[in-house]
Protein backbone atom coordinates (compact mmCIF):
# COMPACT_ATOMS: atom_id res chain seq x y z
CA UNK A 1 0.00 0.00 0.00
CA UNK A 2 1.60 3.07 -0.47
CA UNK A 3 1.85 6.20 1.64
CA UNK A 4 -0.91 8.04 0.01
CA UNK A 5 -3.18 5.15 0.77
CA UNK A 6 -1.99 4.85 4.16
CA UNK A 7 -2.24 8.65 4.50
CA UNK A 8 -6.25 7.98 3.33
CA UNK A 9 -6.74 5.50 5.73
CA UNK A 10 -5.41 7.57 8.72
CA UNK A 11 -6.70 10.53 7.93
CA UNK A 12 -9.39 12.49 10.73
CA UNK A 13 -12.61 13.24 8.76
CA UNK A 14 -13.44 15.60 11.74
CA UNK A 15 -10.10 17.61 11.23
CA UNK A 16 -11.05 21.00 9.70
CA UNK A 17 -7.54 21.06 8.63
CA UNK A 18 -8.60 18.26 6.50
CA UNK A 19 -9.90 20.52 3.52
CA UNK A 20 -7.96 23.47 4.58
CA UNK A 21 -6.76 25.20 1.07
CA UNK A 22 -3.30 25.80 1.98
CA UNK A 23 -0.79 26.74 -1.10
CA UNK A 24 2.58 27.29 -1.65
CA UNK A 25 4.64 30.39 -3.05
CA UNK A 26 4.28 28.50 -6.62
CA UNK A 27 0.65 28.33 -5.59
CA UNK A 28 0.11 24.89 -6.04
CA UNK A 29 -3.21 23.43 -3.65
CA UNK A 30 -1.43 21.17 -0.85
CA UNK A 31 -2.73 18.15 0.38
CA UNK A 32 -2.56 16.76 3.90
CA UNK A 33 -0.59 14.09 4.37
CA UNK A 34 1.31 12.16 7.32
CA UNK A 35 4.93 11.40 8.01
CA UNK A 36 5.70 7.89 8.02
CA UNK A 37 9.10 8.16 9.14
CA UNK A 38 11.02 6.77 12.67
CA UNK A 39 10.92 10.55 13.97
CA UNK A 40 7.77 11.73 13.27
CA UNK A 41 5.36 8.76 12.50
CA UNK A 42 1.56 10.15 12.41
CA UNK A 43 2.36 13.77 12.22
CA UNK A 44 0.50 15.61 9.61
CA UNK A 45 1.77 17.83 7.41
CA UNK A 46 1.71 20.03 4.08
CA UNK A 47 4.75 19.99 1.61
CA UNK A 48 5.05 21.64 -1.47
CA UNK A 49 5.91 18.34 -4.91
CA UNK A 50 8.26 21.26 -5.85
CA UNK A 51 10.19 21.11 -2.29
CA UNK A 52 13.76 21.08 -3.26
CA UNK A 53 13.54 22.25 -6.46
CA UNK A 54 11.89 25.30 -8.46
CA UNK A 55 13.49 27.21 -5.09
CA UNK A 56 10.33 25.87 -3.12
CA UNK A 57 10.91 25.63 0.51
CA UNK A 58 7.29 25.07 1.85
CA UNK A 59 6.69 22.74 4.39
CA UNK A 60 4.55 23.04 7.94
CA UNK A 61 3.74 21.17 9.79
CA UNK A 62 0.18 20.75 11.20
CA UNK A 63 0.44 18.67 14.31
CA UNK A 64 2.40 19.58 17.90
CA UNK A 65 5.84 18.55 17.61
CA UNK A 66 5.30 15.95 20.63
CA UNK A 67 4.83 12.56 19.07
CA UNK A 68 2.95 9.64 21.39
CA UNK A 69 5.53 7.29 22.38
CA UNK A 70 3.71 4.38 21.54
CA UNK A 71 3.06 6.02 18.29
CA UNK A 72 6.63 6.41 17.87
CA UNK A 73 6.59 2.60 18.20
CA UNK A 74 4.17 1.18 16.95
CA UNK A 75 3.49 3.26 13.66
CA UNK A 76 7.08 2.39 12.10
CA UNK A 77 6.19 -1.41 13.22
CA UNK A 78 3.05 -1.09 11.08
CA UNK A 79 4.44 0.71 8.13
CA UNK A 80 7.57 -1.62 7.96
CA UNK A 81 4.85 -4.75 8.45
CA UNK A 82 2.99 -3.22 5.02
CA UNK A 83 5.81 -2.81 3.14
CA UNK A 84 7.10 -6.40 3.88
CA UNK A 85 3.72 -7.80 2.87
CA UNK A 86 3.35 -5.56 -0.40
CA UNK A 87 7.12 -7.13 -0.95
CA UNK A 88 5.63 -10.85 -0.04
CA UNK A 89 2.88 -10.19 -2.50
CA UNK A 90 4.31 -8.88 -5.50
CA UNK A 91 6.85 -12.22 -4.90
CA UNK A 92 4.01 -14.16 -5.19
CA UNK A 93 2.73 -12.31 -7.82
CA UNK A 94 5.86 -12.93 -10.06
CA UNK A 95 5.34 -16.53 -8.56
CA UNK A 96 2.48 -16.82 -10.04
CA UNK A 97 3.43 -15.20 -13.49
CA UNK A 98 5.92 -18.19 -13.51
CA UNK A 99 3.83 -20.60 -13.03
CA UNK A 100 1.00 -19.07 -15.87
CA UNK A 101 3.74 -19.01 -18.55
CA UNK A 102 5.13 -22.40 -17.35
CA UNK A 103 2.06 -23.59 -18.42
CA UNK A 104 1.49 -22.30 -21.19
CA UNK A 105 4.93 -23.77 -22.64
CA UNK A 106 3.90 -26.94 -21.26
CA UNK A 107 0.36 -26.58 -23.38
CA UNK A 108 2.07 -25.82 -25.96
CA UNK A 109 4.62 -28.97 -25.85
CA UNK A 110 1.65 -31.21 -25.12
CA UNK A 111 -0.13 -29.76 -28.28
CA UNK A 112 2.82 -30.18 -30.73
CA UNK A 113 3.26 -33.72 -29.03
CA UNK A 114 -0.53 -34.62 -30.12
CA UNK A 115 -0.35 -33.23 -33.55
CA UNK A 116 3.16 -35.28 -33.93
CA UNK A 117 1.42 -38.53 -32.60
CA UNK A 118 -1.98 -37.59 -34.63
CA UNK A 119 0.40 -37.63 -37.82
CA UNK A 120 2.14 -40.48 -37.35
CA UNK A 121 -1.12 -42.47 -36.71
CA UNK A 122 -2.25 -41.12 -40.06
CA UNK A 123 1.23 -42.41 -41.52
CA UNK A 124 0.74 -46.04 -39.83
CA UNK A 125 -2.70 -46.16 -41.52
CA UNK A 126 -1.69 -45.68 -44.99
CA UNK A 127 1.16 -47.83 -44.59
CA UNK A 128 -1.27 -50.24 -43.22
CA UNK A 129 -3.81 -49.52 -45.92
CA UNK A 130 -0.97 -49.74 -48.32
CA UNK A 131 0.04 -53.57 -46.94
CA UNK A 132 -3.38 -54.66 -46.92
CA UNK A 133 -3.89 -53.51 -50.69
CA UNK A 134 -0.67 -55.32 -51.76
CA UNK A 135 -1.35 -58.33 -49.68
CA UNK A 136 -5.09 -58.37 -51.13
CA UNK A 137 -3.93 -57.93 -54.79
CA UNK A 138 -1.40 -61.27 -54.57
Amino acid sequence: MANENLNKLCMDESDPMLNALVKCKNGILLNLQISWSKLNPGRRFWSCPCYGSKNCKFFRWRDKEEVDPRSSFILPSLVNKINELEQELCIRQVHIDNLRNSNLLLERRLNRRLKWCRFNRKILLCILICVVAMFISN
